[in-house]
């Protein structure tokens, strides 16, 4: 029932047969994806807003939570996620990023976290594509949607609350490891990536020895590649000749290749 307690999606529901065999107050379970100012909030029970958080309070739904910030009446409601953690874009691989043709970040991040920065000041800053982490809950559908594997999700604490009914159940450590399993990673990474210096010099040293390795042609034998291309050029143009290609007819073409060549 791991996937039921804790997926913010409501993508699963408990479907439990014979009923009563699983309590689900046995179980420990996260924090809450909202936070609620009390002296706020009023239950408006005719406004579709305050209906939906009704609803929806008691099940983790972070789109309808998403939408119940956005359209609060008294602006009382927020996201608020109980796991810590850094989206790390890397920066030295967004050449790759095509996210006017891509979006695949963007489309799929249900807090609308992603966007793309429009304003001059905001390219230099972000860079091609960039995340609100304000808003974000550190789910990782973005790093699982990239498909140039350029979004990191570091995910560095969670709330764990302990079961409602007390009791001693020995899977209960088991659970409670597995679910701490995501924090190791902070350990060992750090916030930004690292940036890889360019040697300007020695960049400069390897494109000479690369120029030198290859083998250049004098004019007289460029003239001839130039003269034997525009004899190639001549011959594709032919009708003829286009028909055979397309029919496959590979000894007819040859056969005129030698002739003009």
């Amino acid at each position: 029932m791991l996937c039921v307690i804790v997926c913010p999606s409501n993508a699963f529901h408990e479907n439990i047969e014979p009923e009563g065999h699983i309590n689900l107050d046995d179980f420990p379970s996260i924090g809450k994806f909202f936070r609620i100012d009390e002296e706020k909030c009023f239950e408006d029970l005719n406004d579709k807003i305050c209906q939906l958080c009704l609803k929806v309070r008691e099940k983790n739904n972070v789109e309808d939570y998403y939408k119940i910030e956005k359209d609060c009446p008294t602006q009382c409601f927020h996201i608020d996620s109980p796991i810590e953690g850094d989206v790390i874009i890397k920066k030295n691989m967004l050449w790759k990023c095509d996210p006017s043709g891509c979006k695949a970040c963007i489309n799929i991040c249900p807090t609308e976290s992603f966007f793309i920065p429009e304003t001059a000041e905001d390219v230099k800053k972000y860079g091609k594509i960039a995340c609100n982490e304000d808003a974000c809950f550190y789910c990782g559908a973005c790093e699982n949607s990239c498909p140039d594997d350029l979004i990191i999700v570091y995910r560095k604490n969670i709330v764990i609350n302990d079961p409602i009914e007390k009791g001693h159940y020995p899977w209960i450590d088991g659970w409670i490891k597995n679910i701490k399993e995501i924090l190791r990673k902070k350990l060992v990474h750090g916030k930004e990536p690292i940036d890889i210096p360019i040697i300007e010099e020695k960049i400069k040293k390897v494109i000479i020895k690369i120029k030198e390795k290859i083998p250049q042609l004098s004019k007289e034998d460029r003239k001839k590649l130039n003269e034997l291309n525009d004899k190639i050029q001549t011959l594709l143009k032919s009708k003829k000749i286009r028909f055979w290609i397309k029919d496959g007819k590979v000894d007819k073409v040859s056969s005129e290749l030698k002739k003009h060549l």
